[in-house]
């Protein structure tokens, strides 16, 4: 028989030992609204009572390294906040804190207080109910996002950034204070290994995220200094989010600690990627991203977004452990948060994996895709990519849009000035990875001389290096070439099908590099699945660069 409540919240709730105040939310009588029912949820900090068009939220008197709601006096203080905090992205939802009494015997629910009442027993947030398939998760999971939804998600965000305060910035957003942070986050969620965590992956991400904060230190002051660290929500995550007829709503900011309500806009951002991506909404989360660099100018966040969804992971992974050890959650729940909490630990794992700095050089002929899957390996790892296209017509002096009329091998597009090009384009590689950062080429590196200067490169460097070849039928290379002539004006390459031509007759296929190091991609195939067959690659080429005896 499972130990979950049923829909009244009675049977199963007798035998996990609810306490005695729960037992009386439970019943209709206690609200003023008389629903017809009450239904209870649970998180590993509150009670949450949904009745009828109202919620009512109760702190647990819990006490975790991260949070202490065990003294009446700080569960009120907190109610508080919360209310303040998450009228900022809902003012209309949260309705105030209302006091609760205890007389003669039983519990019942006091007047909205503006302070602490000395009579009152306990307390409980006031909230609209929120209609639940309006919610992100919800709507993901029936396939009813687009990215116009998406768009204006990163707007709202954006602008709610914007005036966000900076006053604490330097105390939560610096290199040495995440130093501190990850050190704390880390610690606890090695209390996990054997359970829901293995200690690869826990040694895979501690590695990782050490190793991100060591390379990119003045990159992060330089964020504290530039306003990208701010007061935020600090919980980003679908379920937390409303899309209803054009509004947005945003709820369940963090209330009980600064420290995770501030940081850098970049985390805040790849918090909801992250969440998106174990939603299995890939695309969306690619939008989100590029949606809010945009909007904010923010020229850095690709760069970030694979360490913070990892950091963001892992945070949830422990939440989901803690919750999967309550006495008093139902067995089937506590299963439930077992397997998200491996859910999450393992998504830190991949953001670690594919966030390892390395030389990826994604090659091909003109019409294959190779800028496509450049831009998709950028979300994936935060390289920065490096396109011949833009390096050409940076070197040239014109915008990346212009059209450039020289004709194949002429001008720009000579031998001579393609050779400055790639020289170019592997220098800046070179700077980026002395720097502990990966970088993507996308070039059609269509002769072996370029391809044996970038091996060269990574051996210099100590480097893991991988050509991801792009491949499709002629005859669909050239059906993109001819829409993306038609269809899209802000192109930066110039190809065109008597160029693809040109380029597939003095094509010289890749033997100089090793079958380890090369992998050809159809990139008319599923894109997901494209992806996950670049990352195994990209794994199997980390291991085998870690360990070079295997």
């Amino acid at each position: 028989m499972s130990e979950a409540p049923d829909r009244s919240g009675r049977g199963a709730r007798q035998r996990i030992g609810l306490p005695a105040l729960v037992e009386a939310m439970m019943q209709p009588s206690f609200y003023p609204e008389a629903p017809n029912m009450v239904e209870l949820r649970q998180t590993h900090t509150s009670y949450v009572f949904l009745a009828g068009n109202s919620v009512y939220k109760v702190k647990k008197p819990v006490r975790f390294p991260f949070i202490d709601y065990a003294e009446l006096d700080r569960r009120c203080s907190f109610c508080f906040d919360e209310v303040r905090l998450n009228s900022r992205l809902s003012p209309g939802v949260y309705l105030g804190v209302f006091a609760i009494f205890k007389r003669g015997g039983r519990f019942a629910l006091g007047p909205r207080v503006e302070r602490a009442h000395p009579a009152a027993v306990e307390y409980a947030v006031k909230m609209v109910r929120l209609a639940e398939d309006r919610m992100l998760d919800r709507l993901v999971a029936a396939r009813q996002v687009d990215a116009r939804a998406i768009r204006s998600l990163a707007a709202r965000i954006a602008q709610f950034h914007a005036t966000a305060p900076t006053t604490r910035a330097r105390t939560y957003g610096s290199a040495n204070s995440l130093w501190h942070s990850v050190g704390v986050e880390l610690s606890q969620d090695a209390e996990f290994i054997g359970r829901t965590l293995r200690r690869e992956q826990f040694a895979a991400i501690e590695g990782f995220c050490r190793s991100f904060i060591t390379s990119h230190r003045q990159l992060l002051d330089d964020r504290v200094r530039e306003g990208r660290v701010r007061e935020g929500h600090g919980d980003l995550r679908a379920e937390h989010i409303s899309l209803s007829n054009g509004h947005i709503e945003v709820i369940d900011c963090v209330e009980f600690s600064e420290g995770l309500r501030y940081g850098d806009a970049a985390s805040e951002i790849a918090f909801l990627a992250m969440d998106l991506e174990r939603l299995e909404a890939n695309k969306l989360a690619e939008e989100l991203v590029e949606a809010y660099a945009e909007i904010t100018g923010d020229e850095d966040l690709a760069l970030l977004v694979p360490f913070y969804k990892c950091c963001r992971a892992c945070v949830r992974g422990k939440v989901e452990s803690l919750r999967s050890l309550e006495p008093e959650v139902g067995a089937g729940e506590r299963e439930r948060s077992r397997h998200l909490a491996r859910r999450y630990f393992t998504l830190a794992r991949g953001y670690a994996r594919v966030g390892a700095p390395a030389l990826v050089v994604v090659c091909g002929l003109s019409g294959t895709g190779k800028s496509t899957l450049a831009r998709m390996l950028q979300h994936r790892t935060g390289f920065k990519i490096l396109s011949s296209d833009q390096v050409r017509k940076r070197l040239a002096g014109v915008s990346a849009q212009e059209r450039l009329r020289a004709a194949y091998k002429t001008g720009v597009y000579s031998d001579d000035f393609s050779r400055i090009t790639y020289d170019t384009i592997l220098a800046e590689a070179e700077s980026l990875l002395k720097d502990g950062r990966g970088a993507i080429l996308d070039a059609t590196f269509k002769v072996s001389a370029n391809r044996l200067k970038a091996l060269a490169l990574a051996a210099k460097l100590r480097m893991p290096v991988m050509f991801i070849e792009c491949a499709v039928s002629r005859e669909e290379a050239i059906r993109r070439l001819r829409c993306r002539a038609e269809m899209s004006p802000e192109e930066v390459s110039d190809a065109t099908v008597e160029v693809y031509e040109s380029q597939r007759a003095e094509y010289e296929e890749i033997c100089e590099v090793p079958a380890r190091n090369h992998l050809t991609v159809d990139t008319s195939r599923a894109r997901e699945k494209v992806l996950r067959e670049i990352e195994r690659a990209l794994e199997r080429l980390h291991q085998l660069h870690a360990h070079p005896g295997r």
